[in-house]
């Protein structure tokens, strides 16, 4: 399966996409790079919080989309080339680490979960639930993929919600969800 990575330059305004496979994606989010970036985003929240300031290396970045893989058109838009069947969850707030931890643990006890790993900010957990058609396929079309998308993302909240203590935070079912990278060993 592959996902798809986007990484926004904010002082040009270029996009910069790059699709990597799952394993890979995994791999990448087990070390932190040489520049550091995700360290030292988790230990400038505290000290942000209640504030107007960012991340100022926070576009360094690449936001991951696992619900689709993109490619480009001969213009340079992005278009849906395959639709993974990956419904992202979030539980956020958490009070760190091991809270985190927690909700993984949790997650895993259910055959469907796809992944589960600590959030870029160390306050929150991503689930990847994985969703397909009764033949193990996924939708092609862009609309279909969007209306499975969307009932899936229901079904998942109702059946993960139960196993949590922490409250999953209910998002519009989108195939653009994304999250940041982040590191989890």
């Amino acid at each position: 399966m592959k996902i798809t990575l986007i990484r926004q330059d904010s002082g040009s305004g270029k996009e910069a996409l790059s699709i990597c496979e799952a394993g890979t994606l995994f791999n990448k989010m087990k070390t932190e790079t040489k520049s550091g970036h995700i360290t030292a985003l988790r230990n400038l929240i505290p000290m942000l919080e209640g504030t107007y300031s960012q991340y100022e290396h926070i576009d360094k970045l690449p936001r991951i989309y696992p619900a689709v893989e993109y490619s480009r058109t001969q213009e340079g838009e992005r278009r849906m080339k395959n639709y993974n069947g990956l419904v992202q969850l979030e539980v956020n707030r958490l009070s760190g680490i091991a809270e985190a931890e927690y909700v993984k643990q949790q997650a895993a006890l259910l055959p469907q979960t796809f992944a589960a790993f600590c959030g870029s900010s160390g306050r929150s957990a991503k689930i990847w639930v994985l969703f397909a058609l009764p033949d193990g396929t996924t939708p092609k079309r862009e609309s279909d993929a969007t209306l499975f998308h969307a009932h899936a993302y229901r079904m998942a909240v109702k059946c993960y919600q139960p196993l949590l203590p922490f409250a999953i935070t209910l998002k519009e079912p989108s195939l653009t969800q994304s999250c940041r990278m982040t590191l989890d060993g």
